[in-house]
């Protein structure tokens, strides 16, 4: 039996099939989409420019020489007469020291000379009764009553009685003096080498003073370096002084270039020269680092303040219009049991083609491409950055 359709149940029939193209098209459109989307990639061509391998070592700008000036002689701060940024000449008075007078080594040296005058009144007398004996074993001598064995053993007495006496005034001299230094800090044979006035060993800029007036200071001698007034250094003769890692010590010697960068002066460069790498490295949080240092020229008589921190860049080879590519363009693949670099390369029909390329000189960024693409290749970025992935997405919305 023939099944009979009416008008309104063909019309249901046309409009559901209508209904189901349009979702499966709709469907068909959306995976497409996707699927084009997907397959889009940025691309970044190489660059022509010139490139400099070079290494980084990281310091800070010191004085060549730095002087401490210490005081040769203890007491008190008096007067301080200079400030930190001063600039100095050799001679020029810097600072005043007062001698506190101590009250037992007073009293000391007081007792040391009562002693020795009492040892000078005692040898006085025993000299004149030496003498007087001497005088007359002297006459019974030439009378030929005594021996001259006996003559020349009162001859004897009598010096050895002259000399407790001259080392009794050499004590009471030496009392005498101890009690001036007690007093006063010094005595006037030792005015030139220890006085109360402090003055600069040499030209230049007072860098730090470290004591205030008031203060205690100890003079310099050989069980103590003494208390440091202040520190002077000549700004016009400069160095660097930095850390280089262990990998790279050993592409460096002494006398090359160096360009030395600093932050502190809107990172103005200044030319530089290595003049010593340390034969031994230090252990810095696990790493190996070898201390540098290299000479700083000041050509254009900049005021660098000691302690900036700075960059010594050595340049090791330049390379003039290379060709650059960003490193992390590049990928590997095993080839004979090697690591061979390539890079995909966009085709005109919109697909890909792997490319080996042969690298030169890199300095961390940039790698030198010898050969494989040229400055008009567009290679994908294979690994994108958030922010290439930014880039990409605005691209596409463009579209």
């Amino acid at each position: 039996m023939k099944k009979k359709y009416t008008a309104k149940k063909i019309v249901y029939i046309i409009l559901g099939v209508l209904f189901l193209g349009a979702l499966i098209m709709g469907i068909r459109y959306l995976v497409n989409s996707n699927k084009s989307k997907s397959e889009q990639f940025l691309t970044k061509k190489a660059v022509v420019q010139n490139m400099d391998d070079k290494v980084l070592a990281t310091g800070k700008i010191v004085p060549r020489e730095e002087i401490e000036i210490k005081p040769n002689i203890s007491g008190i701060i008096d007067k301080i007469l200079v400030s930190e940024g001063d600039k100095v000449v050799a001679g020029q008075l810097v600072a005043t020291i007062r001698i506190v007078p101590s009250i037992t080594s007073i009293n000391a040296a007081q007792q040391e000379i009562n002693n020795a005058n009492l040892q000078i009144s005692n040898s006085r007398i025993n000299v004149d009764n030496q003498q007087k004996q001497f005088a007359m074993q002297q006459r019974l001598y030439s009378q030929g009553v005594i021996s001259k064995q006996e003559y020349i053993s009162a001859q004897q007495q009598l010096q050895s009685t002259q000399q407790v006496l001259r080392n009794s005034q050499q004590q009471l001299n030496t009392a005498q003096k101890n009690l001036q230094i007690a007093r006063t800090g010094t005595t006037p044979e030792l005015a030139s080498l220890a006085t109360t006035q402090i003055r600069s060993k040499a030209n230049g800029t007072v860098l730090e003073v470290p004591v205030k007036i008031g203060s205690q200071v100890i003079e310099a001698n050989s069980f103590n370096a003494g208390t440091t007034i202040c520190s002077i250094a000549d700004l016009n003769s400069l160095i660097f002084e930095g850390t280089i890692d262990e990998a790279q010590a050993g592409k460096l010697k002494e006398g090359m270039d160096m360009n030395v960068v600093i932050g502190a002066l809107q990172n103005k460069s200044f030319r530089g020269r290595v003049t010593m790498i340390a034969p031994k490295g230090k252990d810095e949080n696990g790493t190996i680092k070898f201390p540098l240092e290299g000479d700083v020229f000041n050509d254009t008589n900049e005021y660098i303040r000691a302690g900036f921190s700075a960059n010594g860049e050595i340049i090791l080879s330049s390379q003039k219009n290379a060709l650059l590519l960003d490193e992390a363009l590049i990928q590997y693949e095993k080839v004979n049991g090697q690591d061979k670099p390539f890079v995909e390369v966009l085709q005109k029909d919109g697909s890909f083609k792997k490319t080996y390329v042969k690298l030169g000189a890199s300095d961390g960024i940039n790698v030198q491409i010898l050969s494989g693409i040229t400055k008009d290749s567009e290679v994908k970025v294979w690994n994108p950055s958030d922010k290439d992935k930014e880039a990409l997405k605005e691209k596409q919305n463009k579209k």
